[in-house]
């Protein structure tokens, strides 16, 4: 034999050695991509979560969607606000959302949503009294739900600095502030939002 025939011999024999490895891994891709299509379809079917939130006799419903957070309140857009009771610049803020609510009354939703655990329904009363509050103010079972599936939401640690706020339009997400914000800034915000909601 001459000498060059372990060289050639070597350059068929190596790739069809190969060739086997090659299609397997085509078929355990392809087979992995169907997977992959039948864990979407299955995702699809499933019920989307819905968090109820309560004040006194109305109750709202979030339903967390792929764009944001859609509720049930006629107005189109909403300002969630998640804040507590010993929280100073939470408190500072009320004022102004007071004033953002009466204003915008019709077009805009204030929701607050209390991140405080075990809180008595007496003390909530209290905390709105001293503070005039006129928007919604949720402390139902699902406000720590909701405020965890947000903080994931806006890429936020799972105790994120408050007070948190987000703007929604028609359920999607359109801006959101964490710490207190002027309120010159949310109203110019929430009048964009308005328009946004017009299109």
């Amino acid at each position: 034999m001459p000498p060059f025939y372990p060289k050639v011999y070597l350059m068929f024999v190596k790739p069809l050695s190969i060739l086997p490895l090659l299609l397997f891994a085509l078929v355990a891709v392809g087979c992995g991509e169907k997977g992959e299509e039948r864990n979407v379809e299955k995702k699809s079917q499933e019920k989307p979560a819905v968090y109820r939130l309560v004040d006194r006799n109305e109750t709202i419903h979030v339903t967390l969607k792929d764009e944001g957070l859609q509720f049930d309140t006629k107005e189109p857009v909403v300002l969630l606000n998640f804040f507590a009771t010993w929280c100073p610049p939470c408190k500072a803020e009320i004022p102004h959302l007071v004033n953002l609510q009466n204003r915008f009354a019709d077009k805009m939703k204030v929701v607050a949503v209390l991140v405080e655990e075990h809180v008595a329904p007496r003390v909530v009363e209290r905390f709105r009294s001293e503070y005039a509050i006129n928007y919604f103010l949720s402390s139902a079972p699902d406000n720590m739900k909701l405020a965890a599936v947000t903080a994931d939401m806006l890429h936020q640690p799972k105790n994120f600095p408050i007070p948190l706020m987000v703007l929604f339009v028609d359920g999607r997400y359109f801006r959101h502030y964490v710490g207190m914000v002027p309120e010159e800034m949310l109203e110019s915000d929430i009048e964009d939002a308005i328009e946004e909601a017009k299109k």
